[in-house]
């Protein structure tokens, strides 16, 4: 280059650049390629090959006008400083060998074997043609000037075009061949964007390349001005680009609206002539959508259904709460646990009934919110259908099960008959023996072959009558069975008991075709049976009737009594002085003694009357059928003279009688076990009247036994549940003003009639059970209060009294024993033990052994009342008591009658003999208290020193207690 030469290069001309046609020219070669491209996707769609080729060519055209129009454009942005006209003829020639090219590239992305080679070549065909079309463009100015180029940034600008031609077309193809046909999308602006980028780009980095070298001439600039050419090529690249983007894209949308008419179309029909149907619906829960088969379904029209809320047409009201909660929670996540899943649900159907339903639910994201498709299928007959298939596989499976069962039946008979314990036998309906099994041989000792086409009857013996087989037959004609006891014959002779049941066989019409006996010898089970019934029933000893059976028998004499309106006896018996007899005998000659009597007893009564032993030497008697209630006077004599007259048992002999209580029914109206219970009672009173004896029961007796029962029930309630209570009398030494003790004294704090001295309530349990569990309780309570006073500081020895009922038992003193173990802490010394005169004796010699094996615990002894029960001064001496009581009747007369101050006076003068302390009850005056003092007894009790207390009010009284002056010395 000459550095003389005035040189114009392109960085000095940018500021040349008219913008708005710069912009102008990468405008017009985006709009040209996605019009292009257009064209490209209508070639797609057409399927003739002169359309296919036509499409090509005017693509092809309309890529390279937009690329000429373009780079024209792009060279009249230049307002270089000479001026410059443009030769037509070359510029018309540039655009013909792009066309070429773009035909051929728009024809290869258009192949379905378009590979990246292919790829590659049409890149660099129309980066070639872009570049060729530019320099011929270049080639087609004329000014004076020399135009010289960069060749760098030329090879910059042809890479530029083809490597952006490249990827515009990668683009385009991956539109092309996309499945799903749609109007414009993203990569449709951005393949035409990038491809205007590659004309633009490459056209603006060549003409950078571009230096102007002027020169002086007088030369004429032949061609076109720049002004004239811009506005044809303007007008015209206007003109052509307009239809070329409408029409393509206006057959686009026509050929998207025809596809989306066709796919409804096609949806409509699917959905009318589906088996499922198409329900939809919006947010809201209002339907929008309604098929044909939807109404086929739940009976409501497209028009009725439409704008209807789903809920309340076709959803029971039971699931209606949980489809709109599963609404609001998919509008609130986007979550729904049965969308895009196939549930079995209720429908309700217009006309009221619920019908089951396969449901499936999916949904569609619209740009104003979501719509819901729901596929529904009526499944009732298929629910019909499982139903029947179910039953008919029961039934089937039963049928089997049957038959299996009847199989298993035909095998168990044939082997149960084979191997049964019992002889069976079958005959037809002529009752003539078709078939036995072994178990009959071996119980008969009769073959098969012997009893074969015989009558069973020449085996049986002839014990039973004629009436017995007819009555049997009779049964069995009618109820099909019979079952029973039947004597029968072995071949040998030998008689047997079989126990039998023989049942008829039907046929299919109710005939009956066989009998089938089945059949045992239960000989020795009978023999076994008859003795337990004898025990059951019978006395062992005597062979009497025992209770069980006696009951039986006096019930059924009431019965009878009822029906023949007569009366019965019954009459309770208890041998006098037997225990005596067998205890001094031993048992052996008491048995004998016992089954002379009854057998004696027994022979003095009819048929009809029943004798019982019961226990022991307990006997009673029902005497059945009196006419007159006199007549059973009779037989109490007899029996009184039965049992008493005199009987030998080896080399002795012996004398008893008998006790005896009656009791007549229906004069008493009681049940039979109160029957007895009442003859029991007054045999009682017969033995305190003297025995040898009978007493017809008094129904007055029975209340007061029931009374007293009653009392003695609530006397037991009321210990369990701590109503009783001890009260203490204090003991006083009148002359030194000492307390020497004190009395225990129980009360009854009785719920309703308040609290009860002892008189009210202990002569009720006297010899009673109860009375030893109360005698428990008053020594331990004693005891405890002792243990409690000695904490205090109050050392009292307390006296308790003791019956002779309870110092009688033959524990009483391993149960003392222990009562005084339990309380280790207070000394025997303070315990004294009180019993009645009148008890102690008795049963002296064990009341004597009683009383020194106590002593030897510990205890004290004193007699109480003494004076009223006449002791015997033998006795009085041999008790091993430490004090005398005088009773206190003796006491309260003593200062107006002689005779009670006498035997007061007898009292204390004993005591001394016997070196025994004494004291007096009932003390109520000082002048009682001063008469005794002359009489020598010193020590006293009774309301003139103090009243019966509770234990809380001792230590009081004792702080508060002063003798009378009168008694001290």
């Amino acid at each position: 280059m000459n550095p003389d030469y005035n040189v114009v290069t392109v960085e000095a001309l940018i500021t040349a650049y008219d913008p708005i046609l710069v912009l102008l020219s990468i405008l017009i070669a985006i709009l040209s390629s996605f019009s292009a491209f257009g064209m490209v996707e209508r070639n797609i769609s057409s399927h003739q090959s002169s359309q296919k080729i036509a499409w090509n060519l005017f693509a092809a055209s309309v890529m390279a006008a937009g690329i000429w129009a373009m780079s024209f454009i792009g060279m009249l942005a230049l307002k270089p400083a000479m001026p410059a006209n443009y030769d037509v003829p070359t510029i018309i020639l540039s655009v013909l060998p792009v066309i070429c090219v773009c035909s051929i590239v728009l024809w290869l992305i258009t192949q379905q074997t378009f590979n990246y080679f292919r790829l590659l070549a049409a890149g660099l065909l129309l980066g070639s043609a872009i570049s060729l079309m530019h320099y011929i463009n270049i080639a087609a100015i004329r000014s004076n000037s020399v135009i010289v180029h960069d060749t760098g940034l030329v090879y910059l600008a042809s890479f530029i075009a083809v490597a952006l031609a490249i990827v515009a077309l990668k683009i385009q193809y991956q539109v092309i061949q996309q499945s799903q046909y749609k109007f414009i999308t993203k990569k449709q602006i951005v393949s035409a964007v990038v491809m205007g980028l590659a004309f633009s780009g490459m056209y603006y980095t060549a003409m950078t390349a571009l230096q102007f070298i002027p020169q002086t001439t007088d030369k004429v600039i032949n061609g076109l001005s720049a002004n004239t050419l811009a506005l044809i090529v303007t007008v015209m690249i206007l003109l052509l680009m307009l239809p070329v983007i409408i029409i393509p894209y206006s057959l686009r949308y026509k050929q998207l609206i025809n596809t989306v008419n066709e796919d409804t179309e096609r949806l409509h029909a699917m959905m009318n002539t589906s088996q499922d149907a198409l329900i939809q619906m919006n947010a809201k829960g209002d339907i929008v959508g309604w098929s044909a088969q939807a109404q086929n379904v739940f009976g409501w029209t497209n028009k009725q259904a439409v704008g209807q809320a789903l809920a309340n047409l076709i959803i029971p009201i039971p699931l209606r709460a949980a489809h709109k909660k599963g609404l609001e929670h998919f509008m609130a996540t986007g979550e729904g646990p049965i969308l895009n899943k196939i549930i079995e649900v209720e429908a309700l159907h217009q006309d009221g009934h619920n019908l089951p339903i396969e449901l499936t639910i999916s949904f569609i994201k619209l740009a104003d919110g979501f719509e819901f498709n729901a596929l529904v299928r009526d499944i009732s007959q298929r629910k019909q259908a499982q139903k029947a298939l179910i039953i008919a596989n029961e039934k089937l499976a039963f049928q089997n099960k049957e038959i299996d069962k009847r199989a298993n039946e035909l095998t168990l008979a044939a082997s149960v008959f084979t191997h049964a314990l019992e002889g069976i036998v079958i005959t037809d309906a002529k009752n003539r023996v078709i078939d036995v099994n072994k178990k009959f041989t071996d119980i008969t000792g009769y073959s098969r072959e012997e009893v074969i086409g015989q009558a069973p009857g020449f085996f049986q013996a002839d014990r039973h009558p004629p009436e017995f087989y007819n009555a049997m037959w009779q049964i069995i004609n009618t109820t099909g069975q019979w079952a029973g006891e039947i004597l029968s014959l072995c071949k040998n002779g030998e008689k047997y008991v079989a126990g039998i049941t023989i049942s008829a066989v039907k046929d299919d019409v109710g005939k009956v075709s066989h009998y089938v006996a089945l059949f045992s010898d239960i000989t020795l089970q009978r023999d076994h049976q008859c003795q337990l019934e004898e025990m059951a029933h019978f006395d062992a000893l005597t062979k009497l009737p025992n209770r069980a059976l006696f009951a039986d028998r006096l019930n059924q004499a009431m019965r009878q009594c009822q029906r023949h309106h007569n009366s019965l006896a019954v009459i309770f018996m208890d041998l006098d002085n037997f225990k005596d007899i067998n205890d001094t005998y031993g048992h052996a000659i008491g048995d004998e003694l016992l089954i002379i009597v009854s057998g004696r007893m027994s022979g003095t009564l009819r048929e009809v009357d029943t004798l019982a032993r019961i226990g022991g030497d307990e006997f009673v008697a029902v005497l059945s059928d009196l006419v007159n209630t006199e007549d059973y006077k009779m037989a109490l004599k007899r029996l009184l003279l039965a049992a008493s007259k005199p009987i030998t048992v080896g080399d002795v002999v012996l004398k008893v009688s008998v006790s005896m209580g009656v009791v007549i029914y229906p004069q008493d109206d009681a049940d039979a076990d109160i029957l007895i219970r009442h003859a029991d009672q007054a045999m009682y009173i017969a033995k305190k009247a003297g025995k040898n004896c009978y007493h017809l029961f008094d129904n007055a007796l029975d209340n007061a036994v029931n009374l007293k029962q009653e009392n003695i029930s609530r006397i037991g309630a009321g210990l369990n549940k701590h109503e009783f209570v001890l009260y203490y009398q204090p003991k006083v030494n009148m002359s030194t003003g000492e307390v020497v003790g004190v009395e225990a004294l129980i009360r009854w704090q009785h719920p309703v009639r308040g609290l009860m001295p002892p008189l009210d309530f202990l002569p009720l349990i006297e010899n009673h059970a109860i009375s030893l569990e109360i005698g428990e309780w008053v020594i331990d309570t004693a005891l405890n209060q002792i243990s409690y006073w000695q904490s205090i500081g109050i050392t009292l020895p307390i006296s308790v009294n003791i019956s002779a009922y309870q110092l009688q038992q033959t524990d009483f003193v391993e149960r003392l024993a222990t009562l005084l173990a339990a309380h280790s802490d207070v000394s025997p010394y303070f315990l004294e033990l009180e019993i009645l005169e009148t008890s102690a004796f008795s049963d002296i010699n064990y009341i004597i052994a009683t009383m020194k094996a106590c002593l030897e615990l510990g205890v004290q002894f004193a007699l109480d009342d003494f004076g009223t029960g006449y002791s015997s001064l033998t006795y009085l001496r041999r008790l091993p008591a430490n004090l005398i009581k005088i009773d206190q009747s003796f006491i309260r007369d003593m200062l107006t009658d002689a005779d009670d101050l006498a035997i007061v006076l007898a009292v204390v003068s004993l005591a001394k003999a016997f070196q025994l302390e004494v004291i007096a009850e009932g003390v109520e005056t000082v002048e009682h208290g001063t008469a005794l003092l002359q009489l020598g007894c010193n020590k006293a009790q009774g309301y003139g020193i103090a009243r019966p207390m509770p234990a809380s009010d001792i230590p009081t009284w004792l702080s508060s207690w002063q003798p009378y002056q009168a008694w001290l010395p």
